[in-house]
């Protein structure tokens, strides 16, 4: 038998980012771990999808295209700065990702005013789906092609497809799931969140109808359903259970982590103190949020006792008001900066030197910034909501991400207590201990039967080496 992941989604999104978000760095690191034990625990291979079916690639080469370009200084075009410094917030960021051809009618539909902004936004939706699919050749990535033509796949009885991305904008189709299943073959699939389901004004219109497709349609016929967090399989079952479909319990994988405390030193991106926040810069990840309180910060304190807040990521949807607010507000005279999708060096370089970080989303799946703060050694003060509970456990200091007193006081204390917040340090250098992303892969491997039993069951809540609590936090109520 055979395990094979299907990387289309990895694909795709690499020919029109050049950084991952949380959904492409868990499948991407997850697949990596699954190729390093493929001579250990069975035969592991990866494949992408065309319209003559699956196709069979070259999974190192993917690997150091990702990681190529993941690293790589990314310098903004003319082009880009132009259309960044004109457009509506959204279309620039959908500008950045088209093929080239779609970007000077982007730009000429945009500038022509609001009655055009519609217009403009399908178009730049046409020119990623075009980009996305390989229009005009080969896809490449990271300077690595990979063949359209290459050996089709054909899946036997107890082989496996496991698909860890976001399945639901590129759904199987009926069709080929009851060729899986006349075949013998069974599939897997991997729910990150519930958010186009159970908050559908923090998504697009076609993210929300795709969404639904996928919970109605491909969810109840997979042989097993993953799930990044405990929190995101119960709000699965209780989503398809508002549908009218029933499931087993979800596989909770264990959502890997590097422990990266102890790594080499990089130089500061800022000689200055700053607190961080890493993330998509979207409604749900509550950045406003943070314009509050630190306006509220400044108010009552001197500018030099406030840190400079840092947010690291790139902008998403629906953030134009925001990202308004942000310029109007002069990004509060330097106190708020934007770095825009940062490589993995600068970002590991950020977590380095920061001190601490803050992630005060309203809802997550899992909370990928928790986990990789706290391998940096590095305290979070985080919201209270959901999963992230679940990436943070007892090493986090939490807050009510709609209260806007709990989370300045929370914050603002620990600004305020340096030595609080260095034994917080301590102790997550002593005792977090996260799993790795090969223990993500070797519990997906063993529920497909080719890898041994996980020897321990992961728990609900934190990975610790004992069971002691974080010293009191007292300006938390």
């Amino acid at each position: 038998m055979a395990v094979w992941f299907d990387v289309d989604d990895l694909i795709r999104f690499f020919q029109g980012a050049t950084r991952p978000t949380g959904i492409q760095r868990f499948s991407f690191e997850t697949c990596s771990a699954a190729a390093n034990l493929a001579g250990l625990h069975g035969d592991v291979r990866f494949c992408r999808r065309d319209a003559k079916g699956l196709r069979a690639i070259h999974f190192p080469a993917l690997e150091a295209g990702i990681r190529a370009i993941a690293e790589a200084p990314r310098t903004p075009s003319h082009l880009e700065r132009r259309t960044a410094a004109t457009l509506h917030p959204a279309l620039a960021s959908m500008a950045r990702g088209v093929a080239p051809q779609y970007r000077g009618p982007l730009v000429r539909m945009a500038r022509a005013g609001r009655a055009g902004l519609g217009a403009a936004k399908e178009l730049a939706m046409l020119g990623l789906a075009s980009c996305r699919s390989g229009a005009g050749g080969a896809p490449r990535i990271g300077g690595h092609a990979f063949d359209l033509d290459s050996d089709p796949v054909r899946l036997g009885a107890g082989d496996w497809l496991i698909n860890l991305g976001a399945s639901w904008e590129r759904p199987y189709g009926s069709a080929f799931l009851d060729g899986l299943a006349d075949a013998g073959a069974s599939f897997a699939l991997l729910a990150h969140d519930m958010i186009p389901d159970m908050f559908p004004e923090w998504c697009t219109g076609l993210m929300v109808r795709d969404f639904s497709a996928w919970l109605d349609d491909a969810v109840p016929r997979a042989n097993v359903m993953c799930a990044v967090s405990h929190s995101t399989a119960r709000d699965l079952r209780a989503c398809l259970a508002r549908r009218g479909h029933a499931i087993p319990p979800p596989l909770v994988l264990p959502t890997g982590s590097a422990k990266c405390h102890d790594a080499a030193a990089l130089p500061p991106l800022l000689h200055e103190p700053y607190v961080l926040m890493v993330g998509t810069i979207e409604a749900r990840k509550n950045h406003a949020g943070m314009l509050r309180v630190w306006r509220r910060l400044l108010a009552a304190h001197p500018p030099e006792a406030v840190p400079v807040l840092v947010f690291a990521g790139k902008t998403g949807w629906l953030t134009g008001d925001l990202m308004q607010q942000l310029e109007n507000a002069g990004w509060l005279q330097g106190k708020i900066r934007f770095i825009n999708q940062p490589s993995d060096s600068a970002l590991a370089s950020l977590y380095q030197h920061c001190l601490f970080t803050v992630f005060p989303s309203l809802y997550e799946g899992w909370g990928l910034p928790v986990s990789e703060s706290l391998s940096f050694g590095k305290p979070v003060a985080a919201s209270s909501r959901a999963a992230i509970r679940e990436a943070g456990g007892e090493f986090c200091v939490y807050f009510d991400p709609d209260n806007l007193d709990d989370a300045a006081g929370v914050i603002g204390g620990m600004i305020g207590d340096p030595a609080y917040v260095a034994r917080l340090s301590a102790r997550i250098a002593a005792h977090y201990l996260p799993p790795s992303w090969e223990d993500t892969a070797g519990a997906l491997l063993a529920c497909c039967g080719v890898a041994p039993p996980m020897e321990a069951a992961f728990p609900e809540l934190s990975f610790s080496r004992s069971g002691n609590s974080l010293p009191a936090h007292p300006y938390q109520g």
